[in-house]
């Protein structure tokens, strides 16, 4: 079911590649190994997504697409794997984040006021960056391990259930 869902995804897309703005990279996305639906692939490339969108920087999108591109991984699960950590959900895991590389590198956690300011933020990057990029980087590997393994072995579930139901009817 999986496979499927994603093969007609997938077909959409390269369909689509006679968009304008994906002319340039045209080259590229012809290659079959960014669209493939394996188990390598796609565990792949939720891990690459799952691993950018926990890190505490801007656009995880093209960031999760360049890096299935150097990887070799599927691209569209990579892009919807990098909204894993929605704007909805960015504050409470960066913060998070934050509260897990203070503990790690031995700083008290600030008090973070009830209504920031895009002023505040800036003044105190300075003073956390270095906190919230170590817990960042923790949870993004600790993530992407696990929904790798996750994936894997789901996709292994699957494949002998799958097989198992073909037996029986045989």
């Amino acid at each position: 079911m999986p496979r499927q869902f994603l093969r007609r995804i997938s077909r959409q897309y390269r369909e689509n590649q006679q968009a304008w703005y994906l002319r340039p990279f045209a080259p590229l996305l012809r290659h079959p190994m960014y669209f493939a639906v394996n188990r390598r692939s796609v565990s792949g490339a939720l891990a690459i997504g799952a691993f950018i969108s926990m890190l505490p920087l801007p656009g995880h999108t093209p960031l999760a697409v360049l890096c299935a591109l150097l990887v070799g991984v599927n691209l569209g699960v990579a892009a919807l794997a990098a909204w894993l950590n929605t704007p909805l959900t960015m504050a409470p895991v960066f913060y998070f984040e934050y509260r897990l590389g203070a503990l790690l590198l031995g700083l008290p956690p600030r008090e973070w006021p009830a209504e920031m300011s895009f002023g505040w933020v800036q003044a105190q990057l300075e003073l956390v960056w270095r906190p919230l990029l170590l817990g960042g980087l923790i949870t993004a590997t600790l993530t992407a391990l696990l929904i790798y393994l996750g994936a894997n072995l789901l996709w292994r579930w699957s494949a002998i259930r799958r097989r198992r139901q073909r037996r029986r009817r045989d």
